[in-house]
């Protein structure tokens, strides 16, 4: 149920309800048997519900042991868990807090050094409300193993959560775009990273992509591509789509995404142009708004 960011809130300050848990676990529930049956579309249900119920279980250990609630709390300013009146429990408390502050300001740290060059930001909804997760690899030529990994679930997440928010529940998967324009070899991480992240996106974000675009991808991408596409499962994989050139672009992102929302290299006319402060994205921004969006509540 913690899956949902709104839950996840909701549940955190005490005033999530038995039946928005019951709710959002049978999301989830749902999201792994259909994976699964569209893995093993021929096999006895008994086989694929196995298959689920194991990767849920996997799941649950892997957002323990990736810290995946302190990489989303570790910029919000006024979250605690702590809400005892008994001393003893209060003092407890008190020190699971500061283990709590001492981890989510290692893990701030390390997200702002791998976004310091805008490398990915939640930014813009497509037509049907999802958040778009987009990435210019021309920005990175060096990766740490650890923040690479917590970047990609630090933005997944909160395209997840600006989606969830967004249509109020009714959409439960997001856009991820690539732009590969001035993209060198150089810009390449290492395959066996790409390979871990790949395979962690497959095995605990079923059923969480709608579409993945690389846009304008030169020729020189494509020795990388053949290398990495043996990694993604068979459903992401379909997902994938190439998109080049202004004709092209045009087809296939005028359909999804307003001139409002869409960027220039999506979109020749796209209005979301300037840099993305990311600052400002980061601390300043509620977690389930994208870059951009206009917001009343301070966090």
């Amino acid at each position: 149920a913690r899956s949902s960011y709104r839950y996840f809130v909701s549940s955190t300050n005490g005033n999530a309800s038995e039946e928005d848990r019951d709710k959002h676990a049978k999301a989830m529930i749902f999201r792994y048997l259909q994976a699964e049956q569209k893995v093993h579309p021929n096999s006895p249900s008994e086989q694929w519900e196995a298959a689920a119920l194991d990767k849920m279980k996997k799941t649950l250990a892997f957002r323990v042991e990736k810290n995946v609630d302190d990489i989303r709390l570790c910029f919000d300013k006024t979250h605690s868990s702590s809400s005892s009146e008994n001393e003893e429990e209060k003092k407890a408390d008190d020190s699971y807090e500061e283990e709590k502050r001492k981890e989510r300001t290692r893990i701030r740290k390390g997200l702002e050094d791998r976004f310091q060059n805008g490398a990915s930001v939640v930014r813009g909804y497509t037509k049907d409300g999802r958040a778009l997760f987009l990435n210019f690899p021309r920005t990175e030529t060096s990766w740490n193993e650890e923040f690479f990994i917590a970047g990609n679930i630090y933005t997944i997440e909160r395209a997840l959560a600006c989606t969830e928010r967004n249509t109020d529940g009714e959409k439960s998967k997001i856009v991820v775009m690539y732009d590969y324009n001035e993209y060198a070899m150089k810009n390449s991480p290492p395959t066996q990273l790409v390979k871990k992240l790949l395979y962690n996106l497959r095995d605990h974000w079923p059923e969480r992509l709608e579409h993945v675009f690389v846009v304008d991808a030169p020729f020189i991408f494509r020795a990388f591509w053949a290398v990495i596409k043996h990694f993604i499962d068979p459903i992401t994989k379909d997902l994938v789509q190439f998109v080049t050139g202004e004709e092209m672009k045009r087809k296939v992102f005028s359909e999804i995404v307003s001139e409002e929302h869409a960027t220039p290299w999506m979109l020749a006319e796209g209005k979301n142009a300037e840099d993305a402060d990311m600052q400002k994205y980061l601390r300043d921004i509620p977690f389930d708004y994208a870059y951009g969006e206009k917001f009343s509540d301070p966090i």
